[in-house]
């Protein structure tokens, strides 16, 4: 199997990096920085956008997707639970409900901070979004009751796709107070092949 992941740094890329790394993929990887927005890459990713990943010369793009099939495809890493599984179900709902529910508030939050034009930037939208982001990392705290992990007590890809997103919500001083939380994302930082410890 021919495997090249196209990403930046400590980006969205480094979910698939580091599912890769764990699963003991052999794998290219190119730094494609300067491909963003080109017409090369928006032959993998309709909007010319990282990561976008090719695996025997089919393409693919959005990080949790590419998370969740990478495992499939190698289930002997056993990162990831059968289909049907309460499990599967778990990744499904985790991975959706961090990407929906924080990730996009984050994003737009650091849009509208830090990344768009200052003519183009809505401040005002920034303490609403800051209360949905909150919301939505107090139900993860709430989820982890009794568990490690966010499918149970092993480790899997779910916590990969989730940590990246909770801790970005860290470095945005979001995770005060949360204390069950926050010792979930050390755990999972502590793992030797996390790709976002820097991040």
């Amino acid at each position: 199997m021919e495997i090249t992941l196209f990403g930046s740094g400590t980006s969205r890329s480094s979910r698939c990096k580091w599912t890769l790394l764990e699963l003991g993929v052999e794998f290219e990887y190119i730094d494609g920085d300067s491909l963003i927005g080109s017409d090369k890459l928006k032959k993998m990713h309709p909007l010319g956008k990282l990561p976008a990943i090719l695996i025997d010369g089919k393409a693919y793009f959005e990080s949790a997707a590419i998370c969740s099939h990478l495992c499939d495809l190698h289930p002997a890493g056993n990162l990831i639970a059968k289909p049907g599984t309460h499990e599967r179900a778990l990744h499904s709902q985790w991975c959706s409900f961090a990407l929906t529910e924080i990730e996009a508030y984050l994003w737009s939050s650091f849009k509208n901070q830090k990344l768009y034009p200052a003519e183009k930037r809505v401040a005002e939208i920034v303490p609403n979004n800051t209360l949905e982001i909150m919301n939505g990392l107090e139900a993860i705290d709430k989820g982890l009751d009794g568990h490690r992990y966010l499918t149970g007590d092993s480790f899997s890809v779910t916590d990969i796709v989730v940590g990246f997103t909770l801790n970005w919500a860290k470095n945005a001083g979001h995770l005060q107070g949360l204390t069950k939380l926050s010792e979930y994302l050390q755990r999972i930082l502590e793992r030797d092949l996390c790709t976002f410890k820097g991040a």
